[in-house]
């Protein structure tokens, strides 16, 4: 029976990382991935806007130091794959193709 489980987990595991890959986030440190997946849902929680405070109490991100923390989330910024939220105090973040549909930019894709 858990060695079932532990299959199960393992083919998880694989799609997982065939479609990070195909979505363009391979190259993503894993504490950068784990930072990336938090943000996404503390924005689909918070009506689109994340705060660093909430990103860090995430289950994904607890046990990341502050100084990787933040690394990564500057990293995550310089690729493009989250921005900072317009009109608000550092430490806000939002999704880069919803930022800029509201200054009626059209982005056909982030990768």
């Amino acid at each position: 029976m858990a060695s079932q489980l532990f299959l199960n987990v393992a083919q998880l595991r694989e799609l997982l990382l065939g479609m990070e890959r195909d979505l363009g986030l391979g190259n993503l440190t894993q504490n950068e991935k784990d930072v990336f997946y938090a943000v996404q849902l503390v924005l689909s929680a918070n009506a689109g806007m994340a705060r660093s405070e909430d990103i860090k109490r995430h289950e994904l991100t607890r046990g990341i130091t502050q100084p990787t923390f933040h690394r990564s989330l500057k990293r995550l910024v310089e690729k493009g794959l989250i921005a900072h939220a317009p009109n608000t105090k550092a430490g806000s973040y939002v999704d880069p193709v919803k930022k800029a549909s509201a200054k009626g930019v059209e982005v056909l894709a982030v990768v």
